[in-house]
């Protein structure tokens, strides 16, 4: 009987010692699992962190574009309005010649037409008292063979001079939009450089 009891011992030793050996094993996975997962964990962290501050870099770039374009068009908005107030003040300007300064214009501009055989001139309805027809008669048919007409344009400043079939444009408001191409890059240097 001692046999058997000592062989049930040594079973129970051998038994526990299994156990013992799947415990420290078990013991041993937890431990790689635990560590595991906290190393799965903290790379995700960093993945996470470094998605953020890419979306977060992303986001302040387009901000400030964003800034940098909304700058720009209140700038260019401004200017625009500056650029618009000038050549409407150049446009009263002329709204508001004397005769004397209407008249040399007028001048100036039948030079360039000297040569025509016949030029008809219309005036704006706001110019008509800026030349008589004793000043045309003396003064510009000698410059160039001109006619006054009895039309006008309503509600105009400048004249239009017709030869030759051709009508050239010389009413202000017309010429401040012709020449407010040309001298916008200009005009804008001076103003704004």
């Amino acid at each position: 009987m001692s046999d058997l009891k000592l062989l049930t011992d040594r079973l129970i030793e051998n038994k526990k010692a299994e156990v013992q050996d799947k415990i420290k094993k078990a013991e041993a996975e937890k431990v790689e699992m635990h560590t595991e997962a906290a190393n799965k964990l903290a790379a995700e962290k960093t993945k996470q962190l470094s998605l953020i501050d890419s979306r977060l870099a992303r986001q302040f770039e387009q901000d400030k574009y964003t800034l940098q374009i909304n700058k720009r068009d209140q700038m260019l908005s401004a200017k625009q309005k500056v650029l618009k107030t000038v050549f409407n003040e150049a446009e009263e300007q002329m709204n508001q010649w004397t005769d004397s300064e209407f008249q040399q214009f007028l001048l100036r501009v039948l030079q360039q037409h000297k040569d025509s055989k016949s030029i008809e001139l219309i005036l704006g309805q706001n110019s008509l008292d800026k030349v008589s027809t004793d000043w045309i008669n003396n003064t510009a048919k000698k410059v160039a063979n001109v006619q006054s007409s009895t039309e006008f344009i309503s509600k105009k400043n400048g004249f239009i001079l017709k030869k030759d079939g051709i009508q050239y444009n010389y009413l202000f408001d017309e010429l401040i939009k012709d020449i407010k191409g040309q001298l916008v890059s200009s005009v804008s240097k001076k103003l704004f450089d």
